[in-house]
């Protein structure tokens, strides 16, 4: 039986870095529907799969949130136990801050239409 300092810490890693990859995919999600297309029109170059990418951004962005809450909530854990017991592994850095980068692109991801969409389409409009 593994003792708590030789447990592996992949699955925390495991799932940082799956809420930053999502996270990625939710922000790509949420360009695709206006600012994407416009972006790369502006560019010269066409991507057709947009609306069917823009279509997903609801449940990217809600599946992304709860892949966050997990990793938050088992680096939380990870923190409460290690409080108890001096001898367990800390948390893993890498999997704190892919946990960052995810909760900053959920963040612009819910930030996207009510704010950065508005401002950016006239800039991009402009280029044309």
């Amino acid at each position: 039986m593994m003792t708590d300092q030789n447990r592996p810490r992949i699955p925390e890693v495991a799932v940082g870095a799956s809420a930053a990859v999502s996270g990625v995919a939710a922000v790509f999600a949420w360009a695709a529907c206006c600012v994407l297309p416009l972006a790369l029109s502006v560019a010269g170059v066409s991507f057709a799969g947009a609306a069917i990418i823009a279509g997903a951004r609801t449940w990217l962005t809600l599946l992304t949130a709860v892949i966050l809450a997990a990793g938050w909530l088992l680096h939380w854990r990870r923190l409460q136990l290690c409080k108890r017991n001096a001898a367990c592994a800390r948390p893993s850095p890498l999997a704190f801050w892919l946990l960052v980068v995810a909760s900053f692109l959920v963040a612009l991801s819910l930030a996207w239409e009510p704010y950065i969409e508005p401002w950016a389409m006239p800039q991009l409009a402009a280029m044309r």
